[in-house]
């Protein structure tokens, strides 16, 4: 078994990304379709933020995921072996 992320864990996460890029749509436009009082602006530029960094930081850590799983598929050895 190697170290890391196995499959599951990593499909766990590509979904949970997912579904956090749609409650982030979702909230987009609702925030564009509900009227905001002059005074929540400001907290809602603070949770945007917030979203958005946990959203970036989500997107890196797929992003590293991938490319290791392909490292560690790229590396492993060839199960074929020809012999004379």
């Amino acid at each position: 078994m190697h170290p890391g992320l196995s499959e599951a864990e990593c499909r766990v996460a590509e979904f949970r990304y997912r579904e956090l890029h749609a409650m982030a749509e979702r909230e987009r436009l609702a925030a564009y379709a509900a009227a905001v009082p002059s005074g929540r602006v400001g907290v809602m530029e603070t949770m945007q933020r917030h979203v958005s960094a946990f959203m970036e930081q989500a997107s890196h850590l797929l992003q590293s995921v991938r490319t290791q799983e392909a490292t560690e598929h790229a590396d492993a050895p060839s199960t074929l072996a020809l012999s004379k």
